[in-house]
């Protein structure tokens, strides 16, 4: 018997995808929603003295009441690879060095190797998702469907406009909000909304 031929795909990935397009530092669905990502740093609340973490909790309460649109937090983990890492160490041990200095690089390569064999080194980033909800946002999955195929829906130039003259309001407020936690805050531009999008459905690579 001949093998039976496997059936062709008629969808790609992307067709499984919310995500429609990525222009101008944006990003929009196929529910005509237009988002951008802020990514900002932390702190190690545990370490600051109780006036500083005080002061933390009142800046942040101030951002939260502050807000009169909604937000998303997006926090990634990954695993970090420091194998590399150990190996520079390794390479920077030379004969020109003291041997209390050798010792010391040699006690704080071992600290970093025992790191790593009990416990898991993560990479957190912190994100805050700003969306605009234009009039011709649509949800119901058969509208989806056919705002796909019907170009009318979706008129990219106009949507964008639009959401912009909202979005960098909330983006400049959200920015001074975090200014006064004393955090730091930029804009993911188009190549980097990218590689986000790429690594959260590719975690393995």
């Amino acid at each position: 018997m001949e093998p039976k031929q496997r059936a062709k795909v008629k969808h790609s990935t992307q067709g499984h995808l919310a995500v429609r397009d990525i222009i101008d530092d944006l990003v929009i669905t196929k529910i005509n929603t237009v988002s951008l990502v802020i990514e900002t740093n932390a702190v190690n609340f545990d370490l600051l003295s109780e006036q500083e973490q005080m002061n933390k909790i009142s800046a942040f309460s101030g951002l939260v009441n502050s807000l009169n649109f909604p937000v998303q937090i997006l926090i990634t983990t990954k695993r970090i690879d420091i194998t590399k890492y150990l190996s520079y160490l390794k390479t920077k041990e030379s004969d020109t060095m003291t041997e209390g200095l050798k010792e010391q690089l040699q006690i704080y390569r071992q600290f970093i190797n025992n790191l790593i064999v009990q416990n898991d080194v993560l990479d957190k980033n912190f994100y805050i998702v700003i969306s605009h909800y234009g009039s011709g946002t649509i949800t119901n999955p058969l509208q989806i469907a056919k705002a796909q195929k019907n170009a009318s829906l979706y008129n990219k130039k106009n949507l964008i406009t639009k959401a912009k003259s909202q979005l960098y309001f909330k983006r400049d407020h959200i920015l001074k909000q975090l200014g006064r936690m004393g955090l730091t805050g930029n804009q993911l531009t188009t190549a980097q909304l990218i590689d986000l999008f790429y690594n959260t459905y590719n975690p393995e690579e």
